[in-house]
């Protein structure tokens, strides 16, 4: 059976974006940015890198009091930015028809992504992606990140498949996504957005490149 497991963020979905507009937001509401317009772009751009250095949004909120001065509690402010970012995500045409092929050709697809699971399928909600996958596994509840062999397994387990190279993984980041998608023996297509030099000879080969995510639906379907 032939399936293909996809990462989340900067994959299926733009997660620069959303993650810019929940920024300046984040910074318009606890006053981080001052008056001007260029400090509250360059505060806006901090609080994205904040996001980008941490491994959950949970971290995040845990660590908003000493870094911003927030005094909600951790929790609650977790499940408010979970409720609000989330909103902030859109799906192209390209995505939803490339899935749409696929499982029209009868594959099994999946999203195999790291992150909280209240926000990972929150966003997965948002843009109404469910409906094109047949399976969501997300690490917080999986308690495996990628790359580790071991979300992939039951990402297989869900499709009912067993790994090797029939599957393919696809992805933006060579740690997480190549080097998750070789250790499970998988086919791999890597989405460097411009990130090209990342790719180093010592470190995980993907054995394709695609600059957008609907060249790498079309490497899959060109391979089959």
């Amino acid at each position: 059976m032939n399936f293909a497991f996809f990462d989340l963020d900067d994959t299926l979905v733009d997660t620069q974006a959303a993650l810019h507009a929940w920024s300046l937001e984040f910074v318009a509401e606890y006053g981080l940015g001052g008056r001007d317009g260029g400090e509250a772009e360059a505060a806006t751009l901090a609080v994205s890198h904040r996001v980008h250095d941490v491994d959950t949004w949970r971290e995040f909120a845990e660590n908003a009091r000493e870094w911003y001065g927030i005094a909600t509690p951790p929790q609650e402010l977790y499940e408010k930015l979970a409720a609000a970012y989330p909103r902030k995500f859109t799906i192209s045409d390209e995505v939803t028809s490339g899935l749409t092929r696929l499982r029209e050709a009868g594959w099994l697809l999946g999203i195999v992504t790291n992150g909280t699971t209240l926000v990972q399928h929150a966003k997965i909600d948002q843009v109404g992606l469910r409906e094109y996958v047949d399976a969501v596994i997300d690490s917080e509840a999986a308690g495996y990140r990628k790359p580790d062999r071991r979300i992939f397994e039951l990402a297989a387990g869900k499709l009912g498949v067993e790994l090797g190279p029939a599957g393919w993984m696809v992805g933006d980041m060579l740690d997480k996504d190549v080097e998750g998608g070789l250790a499970a023996v998988l086919r791999t297509i890597w989405l460097p957005h411009g990130r090209e030099g990342e790719l180093g000879a010592d470190g995980p080969q993907p054995e394709f490149i695609a600059a957008t995510i609907g060249d790498a639906i079309a490497i899959i379907e060109g391979a089959e």
